[in-house]
């Protein structure tokens, strides 16, 4: 009861925070833990945070998130090719922190910011998904559950693939990736049950992606308006607390953030819930305790 009370007053202080403030230092954090693995984004974001954290006004101020952009834009223009998807949105969140500093009504523009970035985000990869032939037949699915490592703990729990076996496969796949070679054949399906967990997967993923862009994108609808943070919520909770993306997952709960109205402190409190469950994921993640190797 006490640990409740304490976590309902520390979600009160923070609600009442001020939201563009909130948001700033959110993303900071975010860009802290995972920043660009490069000197010409690393080494702004480092200059940025040590003066915004410690002022507020700091903290708005348009030069800094100028360079905080700029350094990011340039790594991604740089290594267009290689950068994963959630850092293109991060990098899109950061312009968007930028711009809005240069507004009166920054919270405002953060918030049409993020609601168009989320809706955005689902539009793409829905498209990308309902185009993809690999995608729609559970190929690319059963590809992960055979590969990465990530989804061993499936394997094991839904299809009957021990550990040993998974090492197997990858092992092999590591050996043709090393010396390829036109006529050696592996065979990776070995489970009866893994096509039918690998199309149960990717259809529960498509049906959660598209609640998430219709109620987003009809969110004037009262229904639609009343839950689309729930579904964006369960894309969060049910992907990213299993499977730790944690980049990806702790950019779309900032824009969850931002998109809130005032005083929507359930919500409010959710999508920081789902932060600490994400960080704690990435730590200590469902496969070590099904292994139960939760050593040091």
């Amino acid at each position: 009861m006490v640990i409740w009370k304490k976590a309902t007053s520390l979600v009160a202080f923070l609600e009442a925070y001020p939201r563009d403030i909130l948001l700033y230092r959110l993303t900071l954090l975010l860009l802290v833990f995972y920043h660009p693995p490069s000197w010409v984004a690393e080494v702004p974001i480092r200059i940025a945070v040590l003066f915004m954290f410690f002022s507020r006004k700091l903290s708005r101020n348009r030069w800094l998130w100028l360079i905080v952009f700029v350094g990011f834009s340039i790594y991604t223009a740089r290594y267009w090719y290689n950068v994963d998807n959630h850092k293109y949105l991060i990098n899109y969140w950061v312009g968007a922190c930028f711009i809005s500093t240069l507004f009166k009504d920054r919270l405002q523009v953060l918030k049409i910011n993020a609601h168009l970035l989320i809706v955005l985000t689902f539009l793409f990869a829905l498209f990308w998904k309902l185009t993809s032939p690999d995608f729609l037949s559970g190929d690319f699915m059963q590809y992960h559950l055979l590969t990465d490592s990530r989804m061993q703990y499936i394997n094991t729990a839904l299809v009957g693939i021990t550990p040993e076996q998974f090492l197997d496969k990858r092992l092999l796949l590591q050996f043709l990736s090393i010396s390829p070679n036109l006529e050696t054949k592996v065979t990776l399906d070995s489970a009866p049950r893994l096509h039918l967990v690998a199309l149960l997967f990717t259809y529960i993923t498509l049906a959660i992606e598209m609640a998430v862009l219709f109620t987003f994108s009809l969110k004037k609808a009262p229904l639609f308006q009343q839950v689309k943070d729930y579904t964006l919520l369960l894309f969060i909770f049910a992907l990213y607390s299993v499977i730790p993306v944690t980049g990806f997952g702790f950019i779309l709960s900032i824009l969850g953030i931002a998109q809130l109205e005032q005083g929507e402190k359930k919500k409010f409190g959710l999508y920081f819930l789902a932060i600490i469950v994400m960080q704690l994921a990435s730590r200590l993640s469902i496969l070590d305790i099904v292994s139960r190797d939760l050593s040091i």
